[in-house]
Order: structure tokens, then C-alpha cells, then sequence
């Protein structure tokens, strides 16, 4: 039987991000890089790196459509077995079909070897397009690899391969060394588990009351389930608040546009790496980055994510083109002796919206300084009027002084409603929650302006074309991302696409943004020159 391992002699040429990403031991890994950064390459080559070490467990690689797993993904994943491991499709595996007889069987035979690489070493890897993740229901396995992450949806990734992502077969120490607790036994053709032999015979504890595992050296164990997200840069809201990239905004841009530097970061059991396609450029056609600035002039946006790697960089099409993260993401205190602004959006799902404001006028600058100061966006079952405004008050009620809020929002929320016999409409609630705070020009809810006004308002705001410096919160998510990603639509207005969870279909974006736009149309309506 030929051997698994069999690479050629060739040197080969490795980035500093990609040999970060072979080299990592963390459980949840983000590789986002400039096109042509060899993505596909590293892909080849961690799967190699599991199936040659620890073939008992089984491995996925998917991709986001089933045209980029087998043209592009599985492409250059079997180009680089071949090259680099002089592996042979037919010899050292086989694709989509029963594996020969001198290949050998770790663990029950499948079903079924459709979209299932069998390799010759006992190895398997499953395959799937994550469009229809559907079928991949049923299996398990113990390390995953993801290719243009980009354009998969959220819960295919959360609810489907992590939930898959649960074979045992490997542990990882605190000092990041890799433990087989499985290991094929060639004398007998079974696999042994070596984690219950270790703690039987004493070599290896279990601590109940813990619930965690240790080494003879008291070393803490714990199961080993990597997942690898490879990527090119797009506006994911998802993958950026999963990876938390906003928070470290600013130092991300300050080193990834370089040729030399790159963001690398781990955070506990995550690792962000993100880097140009500089990093990659001697392994790419002469002259291809230079023909691909050139294609890409005159939209900077493009550049700095598709070359340099940026997860900020502007698509084209943002409804707020003028908003920028690095000016208007601020850390700050509130103000306990201003007044609160309180702006109401009334979709039940996702959430339930409020943002919080406080304005200040600098009589020597001669300007606004406006803070949103955080959001309120609450999901079932808290998602009313109601709860909305008793989370409010559990929170701030101990800045809010006699006459000292205000509320704005939606004017559709003034409509009737058959809410009780005591309330008439959303905003009768919120007059009652409120009424020990309130004055009788608390009420500053008007008449929803056009989207388009509401639209170059906002823009105008950020850029700093009216007298008033605005601020958000870090810790306005919400409201960050609706800033972020929200796109403008055909009639110049925002852009809501709408998604299906659980059956439920709603409008992704856009509701803490509406509650902005209510906000400032209201409290600056002497700079909108509404009637």
C-alpha cells in the first residue's frame, strides 16, 4: 500500500500570516486576507497537516456555494496535495466513491462516500456547500475548514457546523500541545481510546466537581475542535461581531496597509489574522498586484479590501457614505447633569429599538457635541413597549431628573392602537413609564420625513456640514453595525434585506439607524427647514 506521507524535496515559500495560521492551536480561527493571499493554498495544507496526524477523527471542508467548493476551493486543495505532497487522486484517495480494499477503514463503513474524501491512511474528510447545509445533517466530525465565509449565512456556520464540530479524537493543554484520546490500532484494525485507558490506569484524572480532565502533571485537558473561517474581505456583520474586529478598529488599520506588516491577534481560543495579498506576492504572477490596483482605480474602498485586507473598507452603495468608524466610535462617560434624549423605533423583530442621547452646546466652538451614549434593542420575549421602557429605567433612571427627558421616534407610533383600554398607542406607554421625569415638552415626536432627506441629513451630520460633532458609544453594536453595512437602495433610500430565522422573516438592518435619523430630524429640525 503506498504511503500517506510521501512529499517531494521542494522548498517552499511561506508568509508570516500563513505560517501564524499553520502553526496556531486555536479553537476558532478567522483568516481574512487580500485576493490572491494563497487562502486555498493553507486550506491544502492544514487539512494535509490533520488527516496525516490524526486520521481517526474526520474533518469537513466546505465552501459557500457547491461552483466555488469543486472549481475553485477543492481546485487548488488537490493542486496543492499533489505539488507539494506528491499525493495522486486515486492512490492516495479517492473522491465520492467507496474506498479500494488496501485503503484502510478507521470506524464503522459509511452509507454512503458520496461528497466524502477517503484517504489511504483511514483518513476521511466530508464535503459540503454551505447554500445547502442541510446535508450535512446526521454527521460529526472533529476539524472544519471554510472558505468565502463572506457569503454564508450566520446560522449556517452557528447552528449546523459548530453543532456538527463534536467528534472526540483530539485534546489541546494549557501549553497547546495536541493529545490523540483516539488512536488506530494496527495490530487489532479497532480504534483505541486512549483517554479512557490513560484514566484507568491512573495515568490521567478526571475532576468531577470541575468537570475537566488532567495530565499526570496536573495539566488541565480539553477537547480539541478547531474551525478554520478563510475569507476575503465583505461587509459580514456576523463574522465581525463573532470575531470582534471592531473592537481593535483602529489598530487593525494602523498596520495592515503595508507590504511588510500585518494584524495578527489571539484572544483566548481565537485568532484574527488579516493581512494584505502583499504578503503572498512571490507566489503570484509578476505584475498582478499592479494590474489589479490598476483595475480597481478610483474606488479606495475597493483597494483597501480587496488588496490590503481592511474588514472597514467601503463597498460602494453605503447609505451613510459620510460615516466614518475611526471619527465617530468614541469611549466616554455620560453626562449626569444633561438632559436624556430617548428615540424609540418600533419593529418587534428582531428587536425592539431605544438609543440614547445627550447634547451639549460649546459656546466657544460654537458647536453641538451629541453622544449617543448606548442602545436598547431587545429580542423575544422582551420585545414591548413595556419592557423596553422598564429596562431603560433600571438602567438610567438615576440620571433622569424631574423634566429632564425627552422622547422621539417613529410616527406611526402615534396611530391607535388596540393595545389595552388604558393605553392608546405606543407612545401613551412610554408617557407612562416615563411621567415622573417628563415635562410638557417631552414630546418631540413629529412627522417622518422622506427617507432621501433623512438620508443626506445624517450624511451631512457625519461629515461635519452642520455645527454638531457626533459620537457613538463603543458599545452601541447595533447601532455601529446599521452605520456600517446598511446600503442604499434603486430610489436612494435604505436598503433592508430581509432574512428567515426559524421562520420568522424580517428586515436584518436599519432599525437603530431609523430611531437615529427620528432623533436628529426632530431636535435639529431648524437645520432640516421642515415646516
Amino acid at each position: 500500500m503506498a504511503e500517506l506521507i510521501t512529499a517531494k524535496s521542494k522548498e517552499l515559500f511561506f508568509s508570516n500570516p500563513q505560517m501564524d495560521l499553520l502553526e496556531t492551536t486555536a479553537q476558532r480561527v478567522l483568516m481574512q486576507s487580500g485576493v490572491g493571499s494563497g487562502k486555498s493554498h493553507c486550506i491544502g495544507m492544514v487539512a494535509f497537516d490533520f488527516i496525516s496526524y490524526n486520521p481517526e477523527v474526520r474533518g469537513f471542508i466546505g465552501a459557500n456555494t457547491y461552483g466555488q467548493l469543486t472549481k475553485s476551493t477543492l481546485d487548488r486543495v488537490f493542486k496543492v496535495w499533489e505539488e507539494v505532497y506528491n499525493l495522486r487522486k486515486g492512490v492516495h484517495y479517492v473522491v465520492d466513491r467507496i474506498p479500494p480494499e488496501n485503503y484502510k477503514i478507521i470506524g464503522p463503513a459509511l452509507k454512503t462516500y458520496e461528497n466524502t474524501i477517503s484517504f489511504n491512511n483511514g483518513g476521511l474528510i466530508f464535503l459540503a456547500s454551505l447554500d445547502n447545509y442541510k446535508v450535512i445533517d446526521g454527521t460529526e466530525f472533529a476539524w472544519a475548514l471554510l472558505d468565502e465565509t463572506k457569503d454564508t449565512k450566520e446560522e449556517a456556520v452557528k447552528e449546523v457546523i459548530i453543532a456538527r464540530l463534536r467528534q472526540p479524537g483530539m485534546l489541546i493543554d494549557a501549553t497547546n500541545k495536541i493529545h490523540k484520546s483516539r488512536k488506530y490500532n494496527v495490530e487489532t484494525g479497532k480504534v483505541d481510546d486512549i483517554l479512557k485507558m490513560k484514566l484507568e490506569n491512573g495515568v490521567w484524572t478526571y475532576d468531577e466537581k470541575q468537570d475537566k480532565y488532567f495530565t499526570e502533571n496536573r495539566v488541565e485537558l480539553k477537547g480539541y475542535t478547531p474551525l478554520y473561517v478563510f475569507t476575503s474581505p465583505a461587509k459580514a456583520k456576523w463574522l465581525m461581531n463573532w470575531f470582534k474586529l471592531d473592537e481593535d478598529a483602529e489598530e487593525i488599520e494602523k498596520c495592515i496597509y503595508s507590504e511588510t506588516d500585518y494584524y495578527r491577534k489571539r484572544k483566548g481560543d481565537q485568532l484574527v489574522i488579516i493581512s494584505s495579498t502583499y504578503h503572498n506576492k512571490q507566489n503570484l504572477s509578476p505584475g498582478y498586484i499592479d494590474r489589479l490596483l490598476n483595475d480597481l482605480a478610483g474606488n479606495p474602498g475597493r483597494v483597501k479590501m480587496l488588496i490590503y485586507g481592511s474588514p472597514f473598507g467601503k463597498t460602494g452603495g453605503e447609505y451613510y457614505n459620510a460615516y466614518s468608524r475611526l471619527v465617530h466610535i468614541k469611549k466616554f462617560d455620560i453626562w449626569e447633569d444633561e438632559a436624556v434624549h430617548l428615540s424609540f423605533d418600533f419593529n418587534v423583530v428582531p428587536y425592539m429599538t431605544c438609543l440614547c442621547f445627550q447634547i451639549k452646546f460649546n459656546n466657544e466652538k460654537k458647536r453641538f457635541l451629541v453622544r449617543c451614549f448606548d442602545e436598547f434593542c431587545l429580542p423575544n420575549p422582551d420585545n414591548s413597549t413595556p419592557a423596553l421602557c422598564r429596562a431603560i429605567i433600571k438602567k438610567y433612571e438615576h440620571i433622569f431628573k424631574k423634566g429632564s427627558v425627552y422622547f422621539y421616534g417613529d410616527y406611526n407610533g402615534k396611530s391607535r392602537q388596540t393595545m389595552s383600554e388604558e393605553y392608546r398607542n405606543q407612545y401613551s406607554v412610554i408617557e407612562e413609564a416615563l411621567r415622573r421625569h417628563l415635562n410638557n415638552n417631552s414630546d418631540r415626536v413629529i412627522v417622518n420625513p422622506m427617507n432621501i432627506i433623512r438620508r443626506d441629513f445624517m450624511n451631512k451630520i457625519f461629515i461635519g456640514g452642520f455645527p454638531i460633532d457626533f459620537e457613538i458609544h463603543e458599545r452601541c453594536k447595533e447601532f455601529r453595525g446599521d452605520c456600517e453595512f446598511v446600503k442604499e437602495d434603486v430610489n436612494g433610500g435604505k436598503l433592508k434585506t430581509r432574512i428567515t430565522i426559524d421562520g420568522v422573516n424580517f428586515e436584518e438592518h436599519g432599525h437603530t439607524s431609523d430611531a437615529a435619523e427620528y432623533f436628529f430630524c426632530s431636535a435639529f429640525n431648524n437645520l432640516l427647514n421642515l415646516p
